[in-house]
């Protein structure tokens, strides 16, 4: 009987459809986590505790969606296999419900009785969109232990996801930060616009990951001669908009024109690079084998919801996984969310300096990404986690020094802070499929949703509850709300106290928590090689 464990290598189109499934969720979520509390304090007009309280209610709701759908996408079951049809079927409804956040509709003349119903409509589009968000990116998340049972490959793998990721995260920096300078005189247009272009940029890509990454042991989703006739459809489309989007161009006025009209170019572009990787786009041997993972009898079926999150809770490795990637996302969360009011109300930089800042974070952690993806492969993951969180903590603690006029040491303590961020990204979701493989060993089953779900639900209720304590945190300091045409308040002293602490030393404390529980993490690569070696002989002697 063989040991040797057969290698599962991933053709470089796999890794960047598989990469670009990601662009839609972090895009949004990166403008969401920025923008979305400033939209709703200086733009919509709402008080700091009301716009707390509706991103504390929304995550809640998504929290709780989150195993409901990992639950029904590990019991789908179609020809194309268990998550591509719900990442299809999601996408629109996604884009949509996104755009529909960045809408301030005026409901009546009284000011009172509009914001009440600013804080419905807001609330409802929330849990709306967060409903479909976790439609597409929890099933996404889902396929990385299904594509490859690889150590290193998963790690490759997430590293592709998440240059995606940040990369879509520093392109909608980009794109906020050129907005701002193109319109100038209207918050509500700019952000109106900052909703539109994120809609189209974030919708697209859905599409491109199951178009042509495919389920192991299922059908495609489209066949070659699908996807060439979908490729050539898609290059006319480019075409057209190309065409439109020059003549506008040469024929642009203003500034708006301009950006407009490059939109379409951009836009275009983007189309015609999905329609090439269509084309050229092969299939891994590995995948048109049977799936272990799709039987009809899988006794995960006749478990019932409960039954299924006590066995998540018998996985101890799960466990520390979740606290290490909740730690990790709330230090991110923390101070993404209050970092405008940081660069404007304390460094008293205008609000188009805030862009920048962001990207000075974002572009490090997608070059430290691969950095820290080369070193996994020689060391264990807590490892690389515990390196990146220490560089990661000596940066907040400096963010929380810096004086305002230290305008260089802000962007210097940014790139500082990206060379640990990037390990958030990479490490807690390359240590998941190894817990997953794991529980198969112990139990016989495959409950990835299951898995990814929970993972996803007690990260969003400590997101939910960092968020509504950053509210409460603005109102209680006696935060002053800025009004549209006018000058940008003084705060006093115990709002800019309230700002300083939430964007620096809560995100160190959470960190250091993390550190804690990588170090207790179990799984390492020797653990993890015993682990496959045991599931290849038990599949072998099933098999005999």
């Amino acid at each position: 009987m063989s040991s040797t464990q057969p290698s599962e290598k991933l053709n470089l189109t796999t890794k960047l459809a598989f990469g670009a499934g990601d662009i839609g969720p972090a895009l949004t979520a990166n403008i969401l986590v920025f923008f979305l509390m400033p939209f709703f304090t200086n733009v919509a007009g709402l008080s700091p505790a009301i716009a707390g309280s509706i991103l504390f209610i929304g995550k809640i709701s998504d929290a709780i969606n989150d195993p409901i759908i990992g639950v029904f996408s590990d019991r789908t079951q179609t020809k194309w296999g268990r998550r591509i049809p719900w990442m299809i079927i999601a996408a629109i409804p996604f884009g949509i419900t996104f755009f529909l956040q960045w809408v301030v509709p005026s409901f009546t003349d009284n000011s009172s009785l509009n914001n009440k119903f600013l804080f419905i409509y807001y609330l409802i589009v929330g849990i709306v969109f967060n409903l479909f968000y976790t439609a597409v990116n929890l099933p996404y998340q889902a396929l990385t232990p299904e594509l490859t049972t690889d150590y290193n490959e998963r790690t490759s793998l997430n590293s592709f996801r998440f240059s995606f990721s940040i990369g879509a995260s520093i392109i909608s920096l980009i794109l906020a930060g050129i907005i701002f300078q193109v319109y100038q005189g209207n918050n509500q247009e700019k952000y109106l616009v900052l909703g539109v272009i994120s809609t189209i940029f974030s919708t697209l890509p859905l599409f491109w990951c199951p178009l042509i990454v495919k389920e192991r042991g299922y059908q495609p989703l489209l066949n070659y001669k699908q996807r060439k006739k979908t490729a050539y459809i898609l290059i006319s489309i480019a075409t057209i908009l190309a065409i439109f989007g020059l003549a506008n161009l040469v024929n642009s006025t203003s500034g708006e024109d301009s950006f407009s009209a490059s939109m379409y170019l951009l836009i275009a572009a983007f189309i015609a690079i999905i329609a090439s990787s269509l084309i050229v786009a092969k299939t891994e041997s590995h995948l048109l084998q049977e799936s272990p993972f799709n039987s009809e009898n899988n006794s995960e079926h006749n478990l019932t919801f409960f039954q299924q999150l006590k066995i998540i809770f018998e996985n101890k490795p799960f466990l520390y996984v979740v606290g290490i990637y909740l730690c990790s996302w709330l230090a991110v969360q923390l101070t993404a969310s209050i970092l405008l009011y940081f660069v404007v109300n304390w460094m008293g930089l205008p609000d188009a300096e805030f862009p920048r800042v962001a990207i000075a974070v974002q572009g490090t952690a997608l070059i430290m990404l691969f950095v820290w993806q080369k070193i996994s492969n020689f060391l264990d993951k807590k490892i690389v986690y515990f390196l990146g969180s220490t560089i990661w903590i000596i940066a907040q603690i400096g963010l929380f020094l810096v004086q305002p006029g230290q305008t260089f040491l802000l962007y210097a303590l940014a790139i500082l802070a990206g060379c640990g961020v990037s390990v958030a990204y990479l490490i807690p979701w390359s240590m998941i499929p190894d817990v997953i493989d794991l529980d198969e060993l112990n139990t016989g089953e495959r409950r990835e949703g299951i898995f990814y779900g929970f993972m996803v639900l007690l990260q969003k209720f400590g997101l939910a509850f960092g968020l509504f304590l950053v509210g409460i945190a603005l109102e209680a300091s006696g935060f002053i709300k800025p009004i549209e045409g006018e000058a940008i308040p003084i705060q006093p002293e115990s709002a800019l106290w309230a700002i300083r602490l939430v964007v620096a030393p809560l995100p160190a404390i959470v960190l250091f928590l993390g550190i804690i529980l990588a170090y207790f993490y179990p799984i390492t690569r020797e653990y993890y090689a015993e682990i496959r070696l045991k599931l290849t002989e038990k599949k072998l002697i099933k098999n005999d």
